[in-house]
């Protein structure tokens, strides 16, 4: 009885032994298969290319079928999960980051064919700038050729800014907003296609262009409108990208004083906008011989043309008739013709001169023209008083000598 009660205990201990032996072995699988799955779930979001997924795939397919056999065992030790649960995250994610990774590879050729393309509109630009230079240099000899250069100029520059524009919306995702955070993942894509593409160089040489053209041309009001619209855009555009990748920059530890220069690069531009819009209207003036000292804002060109006006008042009686030509050619042919009409209201409309400054120059001109009006007037009297007189001194001699030939007739007779 004894021996039997022995054998019993051992057996009840080689029994106890041998479950917990096998528990044991059930909960490392279970380990095993948590641990596993959450390896290819982070080699999913590390992928950086379509065929790093499909190695991933085939893991996938090898991992689902090393654990199909311990499907009950798992569905009961991963509740609330189960292994299928886990298996379909793993292939959701794998088809949500080659959505991803689709979409980036497709902006990066997109970018890439952009870069083609402003790679030879820098080159097509240089040159036709170096024309326009040259064609100064020869006094404008050819001006139908100077013409058609600077309008083939200014269309190459505006098509490789919306090509620049297009490539700096290119980088970040279609749904990317301020508030949104970009996964360390994307930020490497963007600096990848930044440094690849050299959009920073190209950005900063597209901004450098846009000037030199301003600087080497006179525009009418309604070229430099456009410009301007041009100038905002970019410059918004800029804006809604540029602080991110300031950002990534600095997260790459690499100096971000390129991507800040931008920005004064912008105010440079606008600046060279306000600059020849200035330019433009004195060489107007100077078109007719009228030499005015450099103005750059409305302040200095109210007090200009105000000064102007005020030594021509000044000298209108000592000058005579000179004075209602000066008012003509100031007035009439450029004020009225060209700067009144179609450069002020560019000026009003950009804050570069107000509505108040224009009616106290409208004030002068009137006044002038007074005066003007009232010196010919005094010059058309004197003329009409000395016909008069000559008329008179006609009429008397005329009269004279009639009486002369009665008297010497009455004497022969």
């Amino acid at each position: 009885m004894k021996r039997i009660r022995i054998v019993f205990y051992v057996l009840s201990i080689i029994v106890l032994f041998c479950t917990c032996v096998f528990a044991q072995q059930d909960y490392q699988l279970v380990q095993n298969f948590k641990q596993k799955q959450k390896e290819i779930l982070q080699s999913i979001k590390s992928a950086n290319s379509i065929v790093e997924l499909n190695q991933i795939q085939n893991q996938i397919e090898q991992f689902k079928k090393e654990y199909a056999s311990h499907k009950d065992l798992l569905d009961k030790s991963l509740y609330p999960d189960d292994f299928n649960s886990l298996i379909t995250q793993l292939e959701n994610e794998l088809q949500s980051q080659e959505g991803s990774i689709g979409q980036i590879s497709n902006l990066q050729t997109q970018v890439s064919q952009l870069k083609n393309q402003i790679d030879s509109l820098n080159s097509k630009n240089s040159e036709l700038i170096t024309q326009i230079q040259m064609l100064q240099e020869q006094n404008k000899k050819d001006i139908n050729k100077l013409q058609r250069t600077i309008s083939e100029l200014r269309n190459s520059i505006y098509q490789r800014d919306r090509l620049i524009m297009s490539m700096l919306g290119g980088l970040f995702p279609a749904a990317y907003s301020e508030n949104e955070k970009l996964s360390s993942e994307e930020k490497e894509q963007i600096y990848s296609s930044v440094k690849k593409n050299d959009i920073i160089t190209n950005l900063k040489k597209s901004i450098s262009d846009n000037i030199k053209f301003l600087q080497v041309t006179t525009l009418n009001p309604e070229d430099l409108s456009a410009i301007k619209k041009q100038q905002t855009d970019f410059e918004k555009m800029w804006k809604n990208v540029g602080p991110e990748l300031i950002n990534i920059y600095s997260v790459k530890k690499e100096k971000v004083k390129n991507i800040q220069e931008i920005d004064s690069a912008f105010a440079s531009w606008q600046d060279a906008i306000d600059h020849e819009a200035w330019n433009s209207i004195r060489q107007r003036f100077i078109n007719y011989d009228i030499q005015l000292d450099k103005f750059s804002n409305g302040e200095e060109f109210s007090k200009i043309i105000s000064s102007y006006i005020d030594n021509q008042i000044a000298n209108a009686k000592e000058i005579g008739e000179q004075a209602k030509i000066n008012y003509s050619v100031f007035v009439d042919s450029v004020w009225s013709r060209s700067v009144k009409p179609l450069w002020i209201p560019f000026l009003v409309e950009n804050n570069l001169f107000t509505n108040s400054q224009l009616n106290m120059l409208d004030i002068k001109i009137e006044k002038w023209n007074n005066i003007v009006s009232s010196t010919s007037y005094t010059w058309l009297f004197i003329i009409i008083g000395i016909v008069i007189i000559i008329l008179i001194a006609i009429v008397v001699v005329k009269s004279s000598s009639s009486k002369m030939k009665k008297s010497n007739t009455d004497e022969v007779g």
